[in-house]
């Protein structure tokens, strides 16, 4: 049976390694790519997707818009910090061009609904930004999303440090009210937060490896790559962790979680430590247990296994 796959993305450069690593998976069928703000506006987000689906010849995969902005506001522009992160249009300046096809013109949560009742346990939901879409999937469809087989999202910090506060992880401070509405649902899925995420590691060295593939796709992911995990060291072997990526492993291949935990959570959603992910205390001795917390992982067959299959997906590519 072939598992059928939507991937929700707020496109960065770690969201685009991300999708070119799902692609390499023949066992898996891609059927979407959901789109909210986060790293980059859902504008930019979107033609960021398009661009890179097109790019790793994939332009029959399409793309639906879904969340522009947090629960309770009208508007969003991602923080300075992001920009340089990211770089100004979230792809490490990479220049891709306008996009050649335009999103479907369902939303991302109608289409989120409809898999779900389509394909059921055959489905898995993949979330790599803000938890909106997924949490307005819940709200005006639950019995929908139970049905889905496996919800793994990029997010949190439970035993670490936040990497936006001393207290959050920045997916889930970008919008911590649709988070704590999707984890008061009850509905079970697998977090891999920063607990796991920062164990994972990408040098400059790994990204090089890329580079004699030739290919356009393989020169645009070396560049956007290089701006994110080597642009603010001098030193190429220091690199960064690959947040994303590992989330689409862990959805995929769930083995290569060493140790883990299972807890019911709760968000803090104001203050100080808004955006903290912790346990929920009112629900600490409740037999049912709705989140597996990834706390381990084989970092080192992460790491080889994503470079190697980045160099065939990309071999692959325009």
């Amino acid at each position: 049976m072939t598992m059928k796959m939507i991937m929700d993305l707020d496109t960065g450069v770690d969201d685009a390694l991300a999708l070119a690593y799902a692609l390499s998976f023949e066992e898996v069928e891609l059927i979407s790519v959901t789109t909210s703000f986060g790293n980059v506006t859902l504008e930019n987000a979107t033609k960021n997707t398009i661009n890179l689906l097109d790019l790793l010849g994939h332009s029959h995969i399409p793309v639906f818009e879904g969340a522009s902005s947090p629960w309770g506001e009208t508007s969003y522009e991602p923080q300075p910090h992001l920009l340089r992160i990211h770089g100004e249009n979230g792809i490490g300046n990479v220049d891709l061009g306008e996009p050649q096809r335009q999103p479907s013109k369902q939303c991302a949560v109608d289409f989120i609904i409809e898999s779900a009742n389509k394909f059921g346990k055959e489905l898995i939901l993949y979330t790599a930004g803000p938890m909106n879409n997924l949490a307005d999937a819940i709200k005006k469809d639950k019995e929908a999303i139970e049905k889905i087989g496996k919800i793994v999202s990029m997010g949190g910090a439970l035993t670490v440090p936040g990497n936006v506060s001393p207290y959050a992880e920045a997916n889930i401070h970008r919008d911590p009210k649709s988070a704590q509405y999707v984890f008061d649902s009850d509905i079970p899925m697998t977090l891999v937060g920063l607990d796991v995420t920062l164990k994972t590691m990408i040098k400059g060295t790994d990204i090089s490896s890329w580079h004699p593939i030739g290919t356009t796709a393989s020169d645009a992911m070396v560049e956007l790559a290089n701006y994110y995990y080597t642009n603010e060291f001098d030193d190429a072997d220091i690199g960064g962790a690959m947040h994303d990526p590992l989330a689409v492993e862990v959805a995929l291949n769930p083995s290569i979680v060493t140790q883990s935990t299972k807890i019911n959570l709760k968000v803090e959603t104001e203050g100080e430590a808004k955006g903290r992910t912790i346990g929920n205390l009112d629900l600490l001795n409740r037999q049912f247990k709705s989140m597996t917390v990834c706390l381990d992982v084989d970092s080192v067959l992460f790491t080889q296994r994503f470079i190697e299959r980045m160099q065939h997906v990309l071999s692959h590519g325009d």
